[in-house]
């Protein structure tokens, strides 16, 4: 699900009265669940939400447009997350996988999550703000800082070395990847 801010609260976080309080209570979910999706930790998440939250406090009044809020953020925690797992490369034992905000309704739901955590994080990130986030291509470069053709290439790559590591044909990876969410 794609973050829905309230452009005019967005707005009026900008002046930097106590409207910011409430955009950050509201960024907040979709900030830890991004980040948990992305890093499998739900610690680290939580560390990195918290300064994805911080450094869209300190740089909101360098938003030139508050339609593109969600893209920026997004782009905020996603460069936030991926700092992180470049440089810890965290792991987490499968059964406390449900600790970070993902949803499982099957075994292969959890074969997937193993699955996700193979690939390299910079595809990782793609398609889980693709397939969890429900971000076109275009709003996935924006937030990646790449272009559009290279997050389809990440996502093409992506769902080959899903489809791959899960044992599925390779045309039909977009039913096993419903269960990123």
């Amino acid at each position: 699900m794609a973050l829905n801010v309230d452009p005019a609260l967005v707005e009026s976080a900008t002046t930097g009265d106590p409207s910011l309080e409430r955009l950050i209570v509201a960024v907040w979910p979709e900030a830890f669940r991004l980040a948990a999706s992305i890093l499998r930790d739900r610690s680290l998440a939580e560390d990195v939400a918290q300064e994805a939250c911080a450094t869209m406090a300190r740089s909101l009044r360098t938003l030139k447009d508050v339609r593109t809020f969600s893209s920026w953020f997004y782009r905020i925690v996603t460069n936030h997350a991926m700092s992180a797992g470049r440089r810890l490369r965290p792991t987490v034992p499968i059964d406390a996988a449900a600790e970070c905000g993902t949803r499982f309704d099957s075994s292969d739901a959890l074969d997937l999550y193993n699955a996700l955590a193979t690939l390299p994080i910079d595809q990782r990130a793609a398609i889980v703000l693709h397939y969890y986030g429900g971000l076109k291509s275009s709003e996935i470069a924006a937030a990646l800082g790449v272009a559009a053709p290279t997050v389809r290439f990440r996502i093409m790559l992506a769902r080959r070395a899903l489809a791959k590591a899960l044992a599925i044909p390779s045309d039909t990876p977009n039913e096993v990847l419903s269960h990123v969410r």
